[in-house]
């Protein structure tokens, strides 16, 4: 019997609900006092086309997928051939066998399977066929025990706006999936067991609502974007809340429109951003530009997707590192950080608007769909911990005329900036090179100061630039490297790989650029072998890490670019082809607490860190 350990996958078309059922099922195993992290994986279309979400709980963090599936709920045929071969050894299949049948093809001998005609029940039985995936809520909560009152609780919540109608009809469906398990597989059971633990003073969140969070607490009161997967969550976010304490948010017409009005709203003075994807960020290359030469602070957030060109727009890749580091024309200084969980992707939001005003640069938080899209269980988010730094925005009355210089030359590199309208000040800001006063010049010993000027503040900016994170065992040989949503799946196999007698340690990167070269030297002292996990092909950050080191002769690439995020036991492999390894199997998630109890551990020392770089 497995305990308290379940990934549950949700499969059928796009539009039947899968994956409303899927957030359902999050909230109750988080309710019952489980750790959830969420993937979705969906066609990019409204309707039609395999759809299915998955749902891993837990009594700790992961912050990924398991190795395999443990149980699947199918509403079609498609949906089991697609993923039967994902099953754990010892899982189970929940089966919509109304108007298909399973065939020999897809049948395990490992694999248990319930077949109910979910939909079936729902015209004849319950006379209402929208209830179909609430039956299944009701199947799988009694095959693992899920607790009763709980799923109730939730059932009534969500549908009580729609009246007591509605929610006796779900509560019955409820009924009727639970009562088909007792009557038909009272002599099946699934082999895994819920046991409810308390609940206290944590959240559900998503990446891109956390993202929307960390604006709105940073102090962002403009926003304008253009709709794209997966980036389009973080707009609607704010568009909801914003405008509770004074913000807009706009729907432009274009990215190119986009970026230009958060430009013009940071220039009036408030703090502004936009979110896009890919293609959306091709076109606002020249506006990174603008807003560098002109040195606006803005915040650009990057919900990357597979490419090229409209690519995979619902599926996961890093493969947007390099355009955001090295795309545009000319020169200028920018960062970009990298969150690795949900609650980084608030803090580290809040640290993105600081660093964006302080030094008055454009700032880039790279998430990645398997990300920003899934939802993690998470501490409640400290407000009080967030401080906003505006830097050297002039707040104090009238300039004196004649000695504001917008562009002034300082040992740090960071002029004064002053809003427009402010009594005394003079207010010109040229996409043309310019003087220290904003006046337009080709001047060849101005154009050499001014630009020694502007890039200059990504030296000023290292000691404020979050720090990369060290997991693991510091004196190991074997080490990682990688960054965004390869953390959970990195660590999970770090631990297993512990626990098999094989030691290792992990950098998690957050800031991406200015590359942390000191960090990066520093980590590689005395490694023995070096893997580099990412999701893209051409091993963009293991060439930004060679660009500091030179050629290492056991640096191995860990490279996935189908779409899909990485498995813990892809890495374990990966590892096991190179390192010499006598000591068995490695031991499946279930068995492995040693490192992870460390992490545990050291898990207030992480937020204190997260919250050191949000002030």
């Amino acid at each position: 019997m497995i305990v308290n350990d379940i990934e549950v996958l949700f499969g059928g078309q796009a539009g039947d609900g899968s994956l409303t059922t899927g957030d359902f099922i999050a909230t109750a195993f988080k309710r019952m006092g489980l750790d959830v992290y969420t993937f979705k994986d969906f066609p990019s279309r409204i309707r039609g086309g395999h759809t299915n979400y998955v749902i891993r709980a837990g009594e700790r963090p992961h912050y990924g997928l398991a190795d395999y599936v443990d149980a699947m709920i199918a509403f079609d045929l498609e949906c089991v051939e697609k993923h039967v071969d994902e099953m754990r050894p010892g899982g189970f299949v929940i089966f919509d066998s109304t108007s298909e049948q399973l065939t020999d093809a897809v049948r395990r001998p490992d694999v248990r399977y319930y077949e109910v005609p979910l939909a079936k029940i729902a015209k004849e039985d319950l006379g209402l066929e929208l209830v179909r995936n609430t039956i299944s809520l009701g199947v799988i909560a009694q095959l693992i025990g899920m607790d009763p009152a709980i799923v109730r609780g939730l059932v009534t919540k969500q549908y009580e706006r729609k009246g007591d109608k509605v929610v006796s009809q779900n509560i019955g469906a409820i009924e009727a999936g639970e009562n088909y398990v007792k009557e038909h597989f009272k002599d099946a059971p699934s082999g895994y067991r819920l046991q409810a633990r308390p609940d206290v003073d944590r959240l559900i969140m998503m990446g891109n609502d956390a993202i929307g969070y960390g604006a709105l607490a940073a102090g962002c009161r403009f926003m304008a974007g253009y709709p794209i997967t997966p980036a389009t969550d973080i707009l609607e976010w704010m568009a909801k809340h914003a405008p509770k304490y004074g913000g807009v948010v706009i729907q432009a017409e274009d990215e190119l429109a986009a970026i230009n009005m958060i430009i013009g709203a940071a220039y009036a003075g408030a703090r502004a951003m936009t979110a896009t994807s890919g293609p959306g960020q091709a076109l606002m290359t020249e506006g990174v530009g603008l807003a560098g030469v002109t040195e606006t602070p803005i915040v650009i957030v990057e919900c990357a997707r597979a490419g090229p060109s409209t690519g995979m727009p619902t599926k996961t890749e890093q493969s947007n590192l390099n355009h955001l580091i090295f795309s545009g024309h000319g020169e200028i200084p920018r960062v970009v950080l990298a969150p690795g969980s949900v609650e980084e992707s608030f803090y580290l939001t809040v640290s993105a608007f600081n660093l964006a005003e302080k030094y008055q640069v454009p700032v880039f938080i790279i998430s990645e769909q398997a990300l920003c899209q899934s939802k993690e269980t998470t501490p409640k988010l400290d407000m009080a911990a967030v401080t906003v730094d505006r830097g050297k925005l002039h707040r104090n009355g009238a300039l004196t005329f004649g000695e504001y210089k917008r562009y002034e030359f300082t040992e740090d590199g960071v002029s004064p900036r002053a809003i427009p309208g402010t009594e005394g000040g003079m207010h010109l800001v040229p996409g043309s090179e310019h003087n220290d006063m904003g006046v337009i010049t080709e001047d060849a010993r101005n154009r050499v100061k001014i630009m020694d000027k502007r890039m200059h503040k990504l030296v000023s900016m290292r000691p404020d630039l979050p720090k990369a994170i060290v997991h693991g065992d510091r004196s190991a040989g074997l080490v990682f490297i990688g960054y965004g949503s390869n953390r959970g799946p990195i660590t999970e196999a770090q631990d297993r790989l512990a626990a098999a007698g094989i030691a290792s340690r992990f950098l998690q990167l957050r800031t991406l650029w200015p590359f942390p070269e000191d960090e990066v030297r520093d980590f590689l002292k005395f490694a023995h072998h070096i893997f580099v996990v990412e999701n893209n092909m051409t091993g963009q950050v293991e060439r930004l890490v060679r660009y500091v080191t030179g050629p290492l002769p056991n640096m191995h690439r860990v490279l996935k670019y189908s779409g899909r995020p990485f498995r813990p036991i892809e890495i374990i492999e990966a590892v096991l082809k190179v390192v010499p390894h006598d000591n068995g199997a490695v031991p499946e998630r279930s068995s492995v607490k040693s490192v992870e109890m460390e992490r545990s551990n050291s898990a207030e020392m992480e937020r204190s860190s997260l919250l050191d770089r949000a002030k």
